[in-house]
């Protein structure tokens, strides 16, 4: 398992040896951060002020998720002549990341040492924000008496405002995310893969910017199926219906957003049903049914079978599952009954694949989805986002990097792929481009994010 202690220079962790700091302090030195709270996918600005010209000092995040684990980042820098660092401007000379990174301090972020293998940071309740507390220390000692300033700043996953609705309606498990006013909103359906379960951070950074999101469930929480080989087409279905005729839900139809098997499951959807859906965003996407049957109209659809004698141990320790889907190449003929068959989509689609996704082939899998489009006359319909260097869980802007993390339903530490300066390059670059296309395809009016 990767972790920090690897990650950083022998002179940040054991010091160095120039004297950094000789010239005495005309005043104490102090951090800011603005603003100190933030919504989780907008910038920060860090700056240190009142240090001597020249100065080297280490800057240590650290914040404990809501599973009380603990994420660190690091890194140094050489004040101005002027006596300042300007995290969104100068140079890190070393750490968890270097370089001109305005946002390295979280994205970087690892986890402390001490800790079991394959953490993940994942927000799991968005009530309650990340804090970040942030220390400033001398040269490259991280004891308290290097300690020169500190300060606490937060990243919320709500904005100002923001409604949570649990929802138990029917056989519909999930949490709809409401902005503030009392006029209806364009409406999104996010669902997420294999890990099941209930995860409401981007539908809740999604209502921040002004939609009306769903997060929905559909195994593995409540009383809905325990494992994801017992879901049916019929239950998003279900959910779709209600969510389009909900009174604080714009009428005409909606967007939905899936990220691994949570792609399949959207553009499933859109095929099925394309009068209700406006938009599909489909994030690390695959063109077939994969692995496991969906149950259609009470028959197991075809899909493509998973091999698992062609998985990989990675060198850092996880399982590479990428070629365990042999076919999934030769199933890109648009006659293949496990394939989608996402000509009968009749809304705009954007595919967002990592090129470095240890998982599955997305991109390739993506390519095929613009292929079978060409092939109906249907290519003005869909866009391809291909990021290099990119793994398989990509997730809202400044969430650090994820390579290995435990899964709870494989019952082992995966690899997700992925470098994570390039990584979070393209988590950035996507979500942005994931606000711009709901805004474009499902918004009737001007929208702004909430804190």
């Amino acid at each position: 398992m990767e972790n920090v202690a690897a990650t950083l220079t022998e002179e940040l962790v054991h010091g160095s040896n120039k004297n950094t700091m000789e010239t005495p302090m005309a005043s104490k030195p102090q951090v800011i951060v603005e603003p100190i709270d933030s919504l989780s996918d907008q910038k920060v600005d860090v700056k240190i002020l009142d240090l001597p010209a020249g100065a080297e000092v280490t800057l240590r995040a650290k914040l404990t998720s809501d599973q009380g684990n603990v994420f660190v980042s690091f890194a140094r820098y050489e004040a101005s002549k002027d006596g300042t660092v300007s995290v969104m401007d100068d140079v890190s000379n070393g750490g968890t990341y270097t370089g001109v990174e305005p946002m390295g301090l979280l994205w970087s972020m690892k986890p402390a040492q001490g800790q079991r293998e394959g953490l993940r940071l994942s927000k799991r309740d968005v009530s309650k924000p990340y804090v970040i507390h942030l220390d400033v220390f001398k040269g490259s000692e991280c004891s308290d008496e290097a300690i020169l300033a500190s300060v606490t700043f937060r990243r919320h996953f709500m904005g100002k405002g923001v409604r949570r609705i649990p929802v138990r309606v029917g056989r519909v498990r999930g949490t709809l995310f409401l902005p503030p006013g009392n006029q209806t909103f364009p409406g999104v359906i996010d669902l997420f893969g294999t890990a099941g379960g209930l995860l409401e951070f981007k539908a809740s950074l999604l209502a921040s910017h002004g939609f009306a999101a769903l997060a929905l469930a559909y195994f593995g929480f409540d009383d809905l199926p325990k494992a994801v080989t017992d879901i049916s087409l019929e239950y998003f279905e279900e959910a779709l219906e209600w969510f389009t005729r909900h009174e604080k839900v714009q009428p005409g139809g909606v967007g939905v957003m899936g990220v691994s098997k949570g792609s399949e499951l959207v553009l499933t959807l859109a095929s099925h049903r394309p009068e209700l859906v406006r938009a599909v965003i489909a994030i690390s996407p695959a063109h077939a049914i994969v692995a496991i049957p969906l149950m259609i109209r009470g028959k197991p659809s075809a899909f493509v079978k998973f091999e698992p004698e062609f998985s990989r141990l990675s060198p850092d320790g996880g399982i590479e599952w990428v070629d365990t889907y042999p076919d999934n190449i030769s199933c890109g003929d648009v006659w293949h009954p496990a394939v989608i068959p996402v000509e009968r989509i009749e809304c705009p689609i954007m595919l967002v694949s990592g090129e470095d996704d240890k998982s599955w082939h997305s991109t390739q899998m993506g390519d095929m989805i613009m292929r079978r489009l060409r092939k109906y006359n249907k290519q003005h319909l869909g866009v391809h986002y291909r990021y290099h260097g990119t793994g398989h869980l990509i997730e809202p802007p400044y969430t650090p990097h994820c390579k290995n993390s435990y899964h709870k339903a494989y019952r082992m530490l995966v690899h997700w792929g992925g470098d994570a300066k390039s990584h979070c390059y393209a988590q950035e670059k996507s979500w942005e481009n994931i606000l711009e296309f709901f805004h474009m395809n499902i918004s009737k009016g001007p929208m702004k994010s909430n804190l």
